[in-house]
């Protein structure tokens, strides 16, 4: 095979929050021809609170000295709080190795990252602490005990930043995929999936959409999302950025299509990444089918005209 030819590296799966992405990981898992190192658990770190692209903005335009220090020690908290995760939750078995690997290559990275250590008193420590240690500070200038100064270290800049992310990314992904592409659950923001998803070298990325009836009622019952109105303009947003999207590392495909009409789609999503069709996986498309129009049997059907004549242009017939 030409390089042309050949499947990426990696293979991100991105929803917008119950949209069916989980019908095309489940088809490409099911192949057994990909590499699933999390088993199908989330990749957060790109999108999470302090994650990697938070790290990004405070390396570039959020960039100042005096708080580079604390987002390098949120990122690490966060990444800690991922690792336990993996350790302690549903799949603690199948993932606490890699969890440990994880562990071991942000360490190298947040080190790879910090140009700079030079101790200081920063503000925002200060005011970060709490009365307990404002007392014990004060107790140990009476007694003449010296403070120990933190660490400040400074950020390298966002295209060093975004380089050590790859380097990264390959040291804990690609190290034992056996050159099988990696799939990645949710490594990235369904809104933004062109900023998201930088962070891996050589990746293509499928990005599901689904009829704004069924994802209300799934946000509604799993996530106790609340007001019709408030979907109908979450929903706008969300298209309004979705239809700037001009990326070829970025397909998109409605949930409703990829399940009833299969067969197409399959030999789609293969042709675009470059995988062959010919090679059977274990998802069956006629179990997703039942989540195709549940809004027939939803008890208001107010909420659901409300959605079809606020958003018919994203309605599935």
């Amino acid at each position: 095979m030409t390089k042309k030819s050949e499947p990426p590296k990696y293979i991100i799966v991105l929803g917008t929050t119950f949209s069916g992405s989980g019908a095309i990981f489940d088809y490409l898992v099911g192949r057994n021809d990909l590499d699933n190192p999390l088993k199908g658990e989330e990749y957060l770190l790109p999108i999470l609170p302090n994650g990697l692209m938070d790290l990004e903005a405070a390396a570039g335009k959020a960039f100042d000295p005096a708080t580079s220090e604390y987002h390098i020690m949120k990122f690490q908290e966060i990444s800690e709080k991922l690792s336990n995760f993996w350790s302690n939750g549903p799949k603690k078995k199948e993932l606490r190795k890699f969890a440990e690997i994880f562990h071991k290559n942000i360490n190298q990275f947040t080190n790879e990252i910090s140009s700079a250590n030079y101790p200081m008193r920063i503000l925002w420590r200060e005011l970060f602490k709490t009365p307990l240690e404002k007392n014990l500070n004060r107790i140990k200038n009476l007694i003449g005990l010296e403070e120990s100064i933190p660490p400040t270290r400074l950020l390298v800049s966002p295209k060093n930043l975004i380089e050590a992310v790859e380097k990264m990314h390959d040291n804990l992904f690609k190290t034992h995929s056996g050159n099988r592409p990696t799939i990645l659950n949710q490594a990235g923001s369904g809104w933004n999936p062109i900023d998201s998803t930088k962070y891996f070298s050589d990746h293509k990325t499928i990005l599901v959409t689904r009829d704004p009836r069924d994802q209300y009622l799934e946000i509604k019952q799993y996530k106790k999302g609340q007001s019709v109105m408030g979907f109908i303009d979450w929903y706008k947003e969300m298209q309004n950025r979705l239809k700037l999207i001009s990326d070829d590392k970025i397909f998109q495909v409605r949930f409703e299509d990829f399940v009833n009409f299969n067969s197409k789609y399959t030999k789609i999503i293969c042709d675009y990444l470059k995988l062959s069709d010919k090679v059977s996986s274990s998802y069956r498309a006629e179990l997703s089918k039942k989540n195709i129009h549940k809004f027939q049997k939803y008890k208001d059907q107010k909420e659901i005209q409300l959605i079809e004549d606020n958003l018919e242009d994203f309605i599935y017939n």
